[in-house]
This record gives C-alpha cells, structure tokens and sequence, in this order.
C-alpha cells in the first residue's frame, strides 16, 4: 500500500472541490490554500508545484510495480526536487526497486531512501507517528522568532524527517525541538542550507 505525505489543508480542499469541479470555484480555492502554503515556503512556486507533480509521477509508478504495490507501504515526499522515500518494504531487492523507480522520474535531483526492511507498520505505530509530526509542528509554531514554515516534517515509525531548505541556525533549532519530543527514536535531516 503507498502513500503519499500531502498537506492537510490540500486534501481537504481536494474534497470538498470535487462536487465544484465543473466551475471555476474550486480552482480560486485550491489556489488560495496552496498560495497560502507556497507564502511560508521558499521554494518558488514553479518548484513547489514540480514537487507535488514528482510525488504524484512517483506514486504513480511505484504503484505500477504489483511486488512493491502488494507488500510494501511506502511515503513519498519530494522538496526542491529531492525526494525522501519512508516506510517499509520486505526485502533490499524491493527498497532498491523504490528508489531505481523515482530516480527515473522527470526532474529529480536526489533520493533519500529511508525505507526500512520490515512488515508494514500497525495502526498504532501510525497514530503515534500521526500525534509526534503534530507535537512538532506545534512547538516550532509555538518558538519565538523561528520560521516554523521553511520546515517539512515527516514521522515513520518514530523516526523524524526534517526537510527544507534553511539556514544551519534554522537547521540546529529545529533538531533541538523535535528531539525533546517523547516518542522520537531517531531525527534524520535532509535538509539544504541557504546563506
């Protein structure tokens, strides 16, 4: 089973849209959400709408593989063309396979493999994860004078992915908060410095 790490706010937009899709309406308000997104964001627009078109052309093909599809549960998320592939898959051949499949799409820079070689995670594992990205959003939202919007945050299976591209004082800051966090085994940064 895959899936895919998309913002809130974009698949709530993407639902109530479907009814609308027949007039220009649910265009102004995917517009709107994503502009307010892509406003806290430092990628440029034409880079964050690439991003969202790598995630979906990764998932597309990764589900086109029926040995990766039917065994492994595989997070894709893509930032400034770099994409982190989480989760789990059975096997190295398979893991391998993820990451050979998302090189090969259009416009990728680099891919983080971060898939782990065991069973797919239980629902539990899931909610723990789910309660651990929302704690860490919170308290970098809650951080005097910190951007908490430069930052993606991915969690599997208690590990924390920090993407975005930020300063190395913005990158130290972040780790800090996420690691006080009960819950978090291990903080993975893929991040990209800028001056």
């Amino acid at each position: 089973m895959l899936k895919k790490t998309i913002s809130t706010r974009l698949i709530i937009t993407l639902l109530f849209s479907i009814p609308l899709l027949t007039g220009c309406v649910a265009a102004v308000a995917t517009t709107a959400i994503v502009g307010t997104d892509m406003a806290t964001d430092r990628r440029t627009t034409g880079s964050y709408i690439e991003d969202q078109t790598i995630e979906l052309k990764s998932i597309k093909a990764l589900s086109q593989n029926s040995q990766l599809n039917n065994s492994s549960s595989i997070s894709v998320t893509s930032f400034n063309r770099v994409v982190l592939l989480v989760g789990q898959a059975p096997n190295e051949k398979l893991r391998s396979s993820a990451s050979e499949i998302v090189r090969k799409i259009d416009n990728v820079r680099k891919v983080h493999n971060e898939i782990r070689i065991s069973a797919p995670d239980s629902f539990l594992s899931s909610s723990s994860d789910v309660w651990i990205t929302t704690k860490a959003k919170s308290l970098m939202l809650a951080e005097k004078d910190f951007a908490s919007g430069h930052i993606k945050i991915i969690t599997e299976n208690g590990e924390i992915f920090l993407m975005g591209l930020v300063s190395r004082a913005e990158a130290d800051k972040a780790i800090t908060i996420v690691r006080q966090i009960d819950g978090v085994e291990h903080v993975i940064q893929a991040f990209e410095y800028i001056q």
